[in-house]
């Protein structure tokens, strides 16, 4: 009854997972979770419940024996302006649902959960917008192989939503037209199926090391409402990681990720009825990620967290495109755990992402700053 249920609960929260959203790190998050987004979004090497579904399988090794179920939002704050007539984009508040559940028995670890991974969103006054949203059905698993090796790995359900409004000749006809009026799908849609495999090992008492291999979505052609989206795709990236037990209360925790969009985000291809309508040439660079975060126990209820997360924009100047300017490069992080008790715990992180400007190759000057948060319900048993 209980496996009903939860599978139930995953299907409706699957609904809405993907979320149409403007994401930070290219089209990726800056963390997943909010006690990885409190410190800068590491989590390569330490317990960071369920969110290791997204970050690293392997950290789940390293939770204490039982079941864990959390239940999250997120919330990404674009604010964004542009020059030439084109003003503030309207879509400036995306939500984020996410749920996860993991049991660990003996040594092995298994479980399964739905997380956003990320997207883009616009929403011009004259009618141009542009909304991309990519989720993943995450099935974990992972292996203690002795007290200091975990292994883990997850096969990853991937799914892609777009919806794309244009005036490609700035003469006020849409040469682009699909959209399903849907905060949480899009019109053209895309299913693939992606992995991970990941390790932590605990040189000593005091640090522990860990890293992730994450395929490539591989995401086929974006079909729907009569057009196709080609090119689209989302990158493989390799990161490891280091966390720190400083003392009894402080820990220090330290990433580094190359996320490879310089394989998978080249030329993006709408087609109507065959026919091609835009190539949007976009060609971007491989990304560097770096990541580092505290977490200081107060109390044994309480934990404050602090971070810093940095990517430098992917996107080379001559291609980026108002309608998805993924553009974001520092970001300063915060947030907190309370447990109420042995068994529930509240966990909240924040993001502020100080304003990037960059001028396009058509001229067009991009603004862009965010403020995001996520909020977990986490309960043990």
């Amino acid at each position: 009854m209980q496996l009903n249920k939860l599978a139930a609960t995953l299907a409706a929260v699957g609904l809405a997972a993907p979320s149409l959203a403007m994401a930070t790190n290219g089209m990726v998050m800056e963390g997943y979770g909010p006690i990885a987004a409190g410190m800068g979004g590491a989590a390569m090497a330490y317990d960071n419940g369920t969110a290791a579904l997204a970050n690293n399988p392997a950290t789940l090794g390293l939770m204490a024996d039982g079941s864990r179920l959390d239940v999250m939002l997120g919330f990404v704050g674009p604010d964004l302006e542009t020059s030439m007539g084109m003003g503030k984009s309207e879509a400036d508040a995306f939500y984020m649902p996410a749920i996860g559940y993991v049991k660990k028995r003996g040594n092995l670890v298994y479980g399964a959960g739905i997380y956003g991974q990320g997207g883009m969103g616009t929403e011009y006054a004259n009618g141009d917008m542009a909304q991309v949203g990519v989720g993943r059905v995450i099935f974990p698993l992972a292996y203690r192989i002795n007290p200091r090796f975990n292994i883990g790995g997850s096969v990853d359900v991937v799914w892609a939503g777009m919806d794309l409004v244009a005036d490609l000749n700035a003469d006020g006809t849409k040469d682009i037209d699909f959209k399903d009026d849907s905060d949480f799908t899009g019109a053209a849609k895309g299913y693939s199926v992606a992995a991970k495999l990941g390790f932590t090992y605990r040189l000593n008492d005091a640090l522990t090391a860990g890293g992730v291999y994450q395929t490539a979505a591989n995401l086929p052609d974006l079909k729907g409402a009569g057009y196709k989206v080609t090119g689209f795709d989302m990158p493989a990236m390799f990161g490891l990681g280091l966390a720190w037990q400083a003392s009894e209360r402080l820990m220090v925790a330290a990433d580094v990720k190359d996320v490879m969009w310089g394989s998978s985000m080249n030329t993006v291809t709408i087609y109507q009825n065959g026919m091609v309508v835009a190539p949007f040439q976009q060609d971007w660079d491989d990304q560097i990620v770096l990541s580092l975060g505290l977490a200081y126990r107060f109390s044994d209820a309480f934990t404050g967290r602090v971070g810093y997360n940095h990517g430098k924009n992917p996107i080379p100047d001559a291609f980026v495109n108002y309608l998805w300017p993924a553009i974001m490069e520092d970001h300063y992080t915060a947030g907190f755990g309370y447990a109420f008790d042995k068994q529930s715990a509240l966990n909240f992180g924040l993001s502020y992402v100080p304003e990037v400007s960059v001028t396009a190759g058509s001229g067009m000057t991009i603004d862009h700053s965010q403020v995001n948060w996520q909020l977990m319900v986490s309960h043990t048993f």
